[in-house]
């Protein structure tokens, strides 16, 4: 079966939540804003078929599959076009899941490092040649940001816990804290429409929130990277969401 094929008919699966007046996309395959239109018979402009296959992967890693089965999967959207706000915005959305994926082949070495010295290294430093190449680096090509520190509540206990995560954020979840159910979340913003210079605008107002942008500008932290009719695709850290307008 062709992938865009087999893409939509998971898409029409999804058909019965299409009423959503917004969606996180972990509760289903693909918002609801894409099931609609192709439900309605309507083509899917080429840049977002990225986001659907990209949600395909992220779903997997939901259900808790281990990284060997989606790693490889997640460096295909790695090397994002110029000017392709939507690629762009999968590929850091990507980077954090590999992030997360490369801590736990880090943390087996730390931990044979733990069996000989019955404590954490004080750098990474000391088992970097215990490291394949891909792993000395975060998915960033960035040093890797590890410390050390005591058990809570047992002070003089040095050395025997650790931190690590990338440069871009030192106090990344792991894969299992990351993959555990979320709850559905609420959009904080009201959104409209506006069009600046003959450009499709939105204007995000929410409790300390008051901006206007348009496709590859970010809000609260957050990367528009697409606007449709009356909806839009932005990327949160580690995730793909739609909201409506």
């Amino acid at each position: 079966m062709p992938l865009r094929t087999s893409l939509f008919l998971v898409v029409l699966s999804a058909a019965a939540h299409a009423g959503l007046p917004q969606e996180i996309w972990p509760l289903q395959p693909v918002p609801a804003a894409i099931v609609a239109r192709l439900a309605a018979g309507k083509s899917l402009e080429p840049e977002l078929w990225p986001a659907v296959e990209f949600q395909q992967v992220f779903c997997e890693i939901l259900t808790g599959a281990p990284p060997a089965k989606w790693q490889a999967q997640l460096g295909k959207f790695l090397n994002p076009a110029p000017n392709d706000f939507v690629a762009q915005g999968i590929a850091d959305v990507a980077r954090i899941w590999l992030a997360r994926a490369r801590m736990l082949e880090v943390d087996v070495v730390l931990k044979k490092y733990y069996r000989r010295a019955v404590s954490f290294p004080e750098s990474l430093a000391a088992v970097m040649a215990d490291l394949p190449a891909q792993l000395r680096t975060d998915p960033w090509g960035q040093p890797w940001v590890y410390t050390v520190h005591a058990p809570e509540g047992f002070a003089r206990q040095a050395n025997q816990r650790y931190q690590l995560g990338p440069t871009r954020c030192p106090l990344l979840t792991t894969l299992r804290e990351a993959t555990k159910p979320r709850p559905a979340q609420a959009v904080p913003w009201k959104i409209t429409a506006h069009s600046v210079s003959g450009e499709r605008s939105l204007q995000f107002k929410g409790k300390k929130t008051s901006a206007l942008i348009q496709q590859g500008g970010s809000v609260d932290g957050y990367a528009l990277l697409y606007i449709g009719d009356n909806w839009a695709l932005l990327a949160a850290q580690d995730q793909l969401f739609a909201v409506t307008f």
